[in-house]
């Protein structure tokens, strides 16, 4: 089976692209739907930033959905799960003026574009950077973008339903054109900013091995000092199996599913509501570390070693790959 890098949602297949001032860095758009891109591209390009909000960034399966909570219960004071979807804060995919009633300010909007091709208004923000070994990152990856329900964007099927891993793995080391652009790329940038004043930059593994210490850097980092016995709760109720529960058993908060109208139509609504929630329950799909040594075979393993024994931008990145 060949394989077209350009996924529908790919801003490539339209030339939809966000790129960084100077224009040396291009990437491209993740596009839902053709019709409401517009509205979420003009929001993100026009909104003034509040300095009492915290920006999220990570490349996808990287930890975005647990550091996302455990982030805004630091700032509620409350471990309870947030009531309303995380996609409603996803300046990627919802214009961002949708969120201002259901989440007022301070709150953490969360992003997948590296930040370079982001509007200066974002790049002063506080902002966490979470990020993952590339092995698990692209098994995970490799669920996710086959897994996409993709009629939201013009009732298109998914043509990678069928895309096999080994396929996946070449397209994951080389191609550029997918959305948010190579995963690679993306790290390399974001590890370079790690000693900005307004960046925090932790690892996934950390989070899931050290979750204690991992929530109190980031309870530090945005200043909400909240006492350790709520960083205790907040760590245990972000842990992969509780919220697997808590958060694919909620019903969808009205404010979610006018984003979803927003994006699909009123006429599409029913249909992608299912096909989203599929998508839920499968955005939590193991979260462990190590996960890849299940899918790559031998040789798969050699080759990708082989490309990060020549990734100069990487070699000084601490991954870690397994958990002891």
């Amino acid at each position: 089976m060949a394989v077209s890098p350009l996924h529908p949602m790919s801003g490539a297949a339209t030339g939809q692209y966000f790129v960084s001032d100077d224009g040396s860095v291009k990437v491209a758009a993740l596009v839902m739907n053709k019709d409401s891109f517009p509205k979420v591209r003009s929001d993100l390009e026009e909104y003034k930033w509040n300095d009492s909000d915290f920006l999220l960034a990570t490349f996808s399966k990287n930890g975005t959905h647990f550091m996302w909570e455990a982030m805004m219960m630091l700032l509620k004071g409350s471990a309870d799960y947030i009531q309303g979807s995380k996609a409603l804060l996803m300046i990627d995919a919802s214009p961002v003026s949708l969120s201002i009633k259901p989440f007022p300010s301070p709150r953490v909007l969360n992003t997948h574009y590296r930040t370079d091709v982001l509007p200066a208004e974002y790049r002063k923000a506080k902002t966490v950077v979470v990020m993952r070994n590339p092995k698990d990152t692209c098994v995970s990856y490799y669920h996710h973008y086959k897994n996409i329900p993709v009629t939201v964007s013009d009732g298109e099927l998914n043509p990678f339903e069928n895309i096999t891993f080994a396929q996946f793995v070449e397209l994951f080391l080389h191609e550029k054109e997918i959305f948010y652009g190579r995963y690679f790329d993306y790290i390399e940038y974001m590890w370079s900013l790690r000693d900005e004043p307004n960046i925090l930059l932790v690892f996934y593994e950390d989070l899931k091995m050290n979750p204690l210490d991992t929530i109190q850097k980031v309870n530090e980092f945005m200043g909400t000092n909240r006492s350790p016995e709520l960083v205790t709760e907040i760590a245990e109720a972000v842990s992969f199996d509780k919220m697997k529960v808590g958060k694919t058993t909620a019903t969808p908060s009205k404010e979610s599913m006018e984003m979803l109208k927003s994006i699909v139509g009123p006429e599409h609504l029913e249909e992608n509501h299912t096909k989203l929630k599929k998508a839920t329950v499968q955005i939590y799909r193991k979260g462990v570390i190590g996960d890849w040594k299940n899918h790559f075979t031998v040789a798969q393993n050699e080759m990708f070693d082989d490309f990060l024994a020549d990734w100069e931008g990487g070699k000084d990145i601490p991954f870690v790959y397994t958990q002891e």
